[in-house]
């Protein structure tokens, strides 16, 4: 029988079993350091990148501002101007009545709340740059209407006009949240705000000095104004080409698994793209948080509505103004526009501070000011003043410093309100913005739309008591969101501050127990 060798000493197998221990944690050590590296390049490569990324994105921010402001300086003169346009048109083609530019902007505002259903699904197909050019051909066409009105071609041009405002919108909005981070969405947004409001400026600025001190429109004032606008506007949609599109980037997913991402479903992912567009609207709609928010949204339609439509033309046809109301006209909108602007303009250089202040209290100011412009409209205009022109008695005789006042309150709120809801819904959904942006646009175009329905048919009083009664209830809403999602925020980070101290003493328990 073969007689076993002895066991070694303890101390000669403690020191084996040691050496082997150095060998195994050498070579480990050399794994470690091999991927610490390869690490360590990879994040040194990221970290170079990301300065040019930073402003990669601010340009394209600051070239889609530019775009938006040159194609909207002719659209947003023609939104302030197309009533009373069409109120001084008399031919054999067209005999205006005063009722033609409300029905044509409710016809834009219910095909634009309908068109923001599939506007996702186009933008899949499309991509957000070439999805603004898709969108910003019809407001070309809709300002060539004016050259010859026509009733039919000017309804024609407003419903293909809301079809492609659904498209331009939502597009500007995926564009600006994929060149944004969390840090840089409120100042992106307060930058493209105050840009654009520039459009009210320049165009209205023209509008004022083409009108001059005349009562009414002429056919030769309307053709040289609106090919000047059209111009505008041409240019405007060519610039959107020089945007820069980034590519499909999402602010929640590493680099890796965007790729992979892309790679697996490079072949059929516009197959199914307009069916889970249209699936994630509507999952997304009948959510808390966008529940609440649609309150919100339908504020800004009406607000939209009043200070676009309404309130232009109740200057313009406030009796007591005499000559100076086609001056007035133009005025109205340029001093609606610097609100918008300074409103812009603050928010954007404090978007870094907003998370401390709370865009909540933005929203507040915006409200408030907006409130009290709308008190100051019922004492100083005439109730007819939306429908024709009137000269009945007021409570307090009318005032353009009043009138230009109660522009420039109605200007900063808008800005203030829009900012805050850009940069809440860009950080609140930034994995997939569409469905977020198309939703918004979707209850603010269709209460936009009720709006011009209804301002064809009511006196000033009632009309400011809708819009200041959504505006409390928005404004409510609005800090009801931001509360709560703070308030998830909170609890899910003491759930996962828990969740890893228990993990980290289950690990040191089962680290004892196997000594």
């Amino acid at each position: 029988m073969k007689e076993e060798a002895p066991p070694p000493p303890y101390s000669d197998a403690v020191e084996n079993h040691h050496d082997q221990d150095i060998n195994h944690s050498v070579v480990v050590k050399q794994k470690d350091t091999h991927m610490h590296d390869a690490e360590s390049q990879e994040k040194r490569l990221e970290d170079d990148h990301i300065p040019m990324l930073r402003d990669y994105q601010f340009w394209n921010v600051l070239a889609i501002s530019i775009s938006f402001m040159i194609l909207f300086s002719a659209f947003h003169t023609c939104g302030m101007l197309q009533n009373s346009v069409l109120n001084d048109v008399h031919d054999e083609y067209f005999n205006g009545t005063g009722k033609e530019g409300y029905y044509s902007a409710a016809a834009i505002y219910t095909t634009m709340a309908v068109s923001n259903w599939i506007a996702p699904s186009m933008i899949a197909y499309t991509g957000p740059k070439y999805g603004m050019i898709l969108g910003g051909i019809p407001y070309c066409l809709f300002m060539a209407v004016f050259l010859r009105p026509l009733y039919g071609t000017l309804y024609a041009a407003s419903v293909l006009l809301g079809l492609g405002a659904a498209i331009i919108w939502t597009s500007q909005g995926v564009f600006l949240t994929i060149n944004s981070t969390d840090k840089t969405m409120s100042r992106n947004a307060g930058m493209f705000w105050a840009i654009l409001q520039l459009s009210n400026l320049w165009g209205n600025i023209f509008a004022t000095i083409q009108l001059g001190q005349g009562s009414e429109i002429s056919h030769q004032t309307r053709f040289i104004l609106f090919i000047v606008l059209l111009v505008v506007a041409i240019v405007g949609v060519v610039m959107i080409l020089m945007l820069r599109y980034p590519g499909a980037r999402d602010r929640g997913k590493s680099a890796a698994s965007v790729t992979q991402t892309s790679t697996r479903s490079a072949r059929d992912w516009r197959k199914w793209a307009w069916i889970l567009e249209i699936v994630a609207s509507f999952k997304l709609l009948i959510t808390r948080n966008m529940l609440l928010l649609a309150v919100t949204f339908a504020y800004t339609g009406f607000m939209l509505t009043f200070y676009s439509g309404v309130y232009g033309t109740a200057v313009h046809q406030t009796g007591q103004f005499g000559t100076e109301k086609n001056y007035l006209l133009g005025l109205n909108g340029t001093i609606i526009g610097i609100g918008e602007i300074v409103a812009g303009a603050l928010f954007g250089f404090l978007g870094s501070r907003i998370h401390r202040l709370g865009r909540s209290l933005i929203v507040s100011i915006g409200v408030l000011m907006q409130l009290v412009s709308y008190l100051l409209i019922f004492l100083y205009f005439p109730a007819m003043s939306p429908l024709r022109v009137s000269s009945e008695a007021t409570y307090i005789e009318p005032s353009k410093a009043v009138a230009l006042s109660c522009a420039f309150m109605l200007g900063f709120g808008d800005a203030s309100i829009n900012i805050q809801i850009y940069a809440l819904l860009g950080n609140m959904y930034a994995a997939d913005s569409a469905p977020a942006f198309a939703l918004f646009k979707f209850m603010q175009s269709f209460t936009a739309a009720i709006g011009f329905f209804y301002s064809s048919e009511l006196t000033l009083p009632p009309q400011l008591a809708i819009v200041a009664a959504f505006g409390v209830a928005g404004a409510f809403t609005f800090v009801l969101v931001e509360w709560l999602t703070y308030r998830d925020f909170t609890r899910a980070r003491q759930t996962n501050t828990t969740a890893i101290s228990l993990t980290t003493i289950a690990t040191a328990d089962k680290f004892i127990k196997s000594q």
